[in-house]
């Protein structure tokens, strides 16, 4: 395979992972919405028991924090999507041994890096963090609907509209799930090229990645081109652009790139690639 049918492995597999979970999603939270309306049907919807209302909506708060974290359908996912993250390490390996004319040995600092992601990975996706996101906000649904007067269909018609979304309104964890996945996705992919061509010296880079809609500027401006190592770090005092990570400096800007949702990697290429790319010729050596 050549250099960028590597690279386009690579964005398959990474945009493979991303789809797959945003594709279990819808039934996902279609399970969700069963289990909150179960647990909450017990709620007196009589005015008067208002207080009484409130003390069992504390009670059932671990309750419904449990059921995202314990569905089946999206541990499996979440299982699905750590294992591949060596799968996206070995394709990575593969195009720096391509580069490089070289088979990469795994060094232990890198599979540090590949455990470490999938940790933190599955620490944000099944952690307290989304738990408590997810059961803090019904129970700010559940606050707004049960002081009035409401019927028990309207209730169950609210909670299933937040929870599972509609042609209108996004599903209330879409948007973190689908984020969390992508954002983990792409920076253990650019962690871990940036230490691997550090180890090796590699100075030269390539922007690219996958053009979505919502491309931001700073990435369409810089997307199939190439850079020097210290053109890339001199990106990190530009400023604060739309989506810059906090902590965006010129040695992390090498795996934040764009920022949040940014779909580009850099990747490290031969001196010999970029010379060829920015049209430069080595002087003729005289015999």
């Amino acid at each position: 395979m050549t250099e960028d049918q590597l690279i386009k492995a690579i964005q398959d597999q990474q945009d493979f992972m991303i789809s797959r979970m945003d594709g279990s999603l819808k039934e996902i939270f279609a399970q969700l919405a069963d289990e909150v309306n179960a647990i909450v049907d017990d709620l007196s919807l009589d005015p008067a028991d208002r207080a009484k209302n409130l003390r069992e909506m504390l009670r059932m708060k671990s309750e419904i924090a449990n059921t995202i974290i314990k569905n089946e359908a999206y541990q499996s996912q979440v299982a699905a999507l750590l294992q591949d993250f060596t799968t996206l390490a070995l394709l990575t390996d593969n195009y720096l041994g391509k580069i490089l004319d070289q088979t990469i040995s795994r060094k232990a600092l890198y599979t540090e890096i590949l455990k470490a992601n999938i940790a933190i990975t599955k620490d944000a996706l099944l952690g307290a963090g989304i738990s408590s996101n997810f059961s803090n906000a019904i129970q700010e649904v559940l606050k707004s609907n049960i002081a009035g007067v409401t019927t028990r269909k309207t209730l169950r018609s609210v909670l299933s509209k937040f929870i599972q979304g509609d042609d209108t309104t996004k599903a209330y964890l879409q948007r973190y799930i689908t984020q969390v996945t992508a954002d983990s996705i792409m920076v253990f992919n650019r962690e871990y090229l940036d230490t691997v061509s550090s180890d090796l010296g590699l100075k030269h880079y390539r922007y690219k990645g996958t053009v979505i809609a919502d491309s931001r500027p700073f990435c369409q401006a810089r997307a199939g081109k190439v850079y020097t190592k210290a053109e890339v770090e001199g990106w990190a005092a530009l400023g604060k652009w739309d989506g810059r990570m906090a902590g965006t400096t010129s040695s992390t800007i090498f795996f934040y790139c764009g920022g949040y949702n940014c779909r580009h990697t850099l990747y490290p290429i031969s001196e010999r690639r970029y010379n060829e790319a920015k049209g430069i010729k080595k002087p003729q050596q005289r015999g």
